[in-house]
């Protein structure tokens, strides 16, 4: 383990040096109320975050219950992370670093790459934790997530079905991948899942005037179409491949 984690930091340090400067302008309000954390020691967890997340979605060594989880802490710390590092876009360039660290040949999936997965994935927890305060409950903290999400690819679809703004293989990715998120949301959470808001907000959305149709649907179909590509990896289901 120790050559897999010299081979992330080694991956780190140019962006380390790039940005590290200009991300100690913090958010003034922010960097009090978490006590200033130090942005070296935040960018090499969070790269190791990444590529544990990475790691994990070419190699599928987690149960399904962690992996949901692990996504769930991704996102806060995204959400908080983008509050302090404001003066650069420190942590898409740490991403990419890390998905192509993940793709490395040294890194196979074994169990040592299960054990470094699982270790990255408590090192969410523990920065989620002291950014946030939050923790993470199987089947409240993710169904509440996931059901956020798909109402999101809800309203993008209906406003699509008003607007008609993506290409026909988009809008069709968009339509069918709803529907299969929607299914698989009843499935994941069959004890209490109710799709009642998220059907709703399709139907809301495409019982729009085409007048409203514009720039701002026009992004809002965009946004719905590549959350949905996401969540479809995500809840590991695929589209239907097209005959030759």
């Amino acid at each position: 383990m120790k050559s897999t984690v010299s081979l992330l930091i080694k991956a780190l340090i140019p962006v380390c040096t790039v940005f590290c400067v200009a991300i100690t302008q913090t958010s003034a309000s922010y960097a009090e109320l978490e006590k200033q954390l130090d942005s070296n020691e935040v960018i090499t967890e969070y790269g190791k975050i990444a590529t544990g997340l990475a790691l994990e979605e070419r190699c599928l060594l987690l149960s399904p219950e962690e992996t949901r989880e692990y996504y769930w802490q991704q996102y806060l710390l995204d959400y908080s992370l983008n509050k302090i590092f404001t003066n650069a876009p420190v942590l898409n360039m740490i991403r990419g670093t890390a998905y192509q660290t993940s793709r490395d040949e040294r890194f196979k999936c074994d169990q040592e790459s299960q054990g470094f997965i699982q270790r990255s994935l408590q090192k969410a927890r523990d920065l989620t934790q002291q950014l946030t305060g939050q923790t993470f409950e199987l089947n409240v903290s993710d169904k509440k997530f996931d059901e956020e999400r798909i109402d999101i690819i809800a309203a993008a679809a209906g406003t699509n079905a008003v607007c008609n703004h993506l290409l026909p293989e988009y809008e069709e990715q968009l339509r069918v991948g709803y529907k299969a998120l929607s299914d698989a949301l009843q499935t994941r959470y069959s004890d209490t899942s109710d799709t009642s808001v998220i059907d709703a907000s399709y139907k809301a959305a495409a019982s729009q005037d085409k007048a409203s149709c514009g720039e701002a649907t026009n992004q809002q179909t965009l946004q719905g179409w590549q959350l949905t590509r996401m969540l479809m990896q995500q809840f590991r289901l695929a589209f239907a491949p097209k005959d030759p």
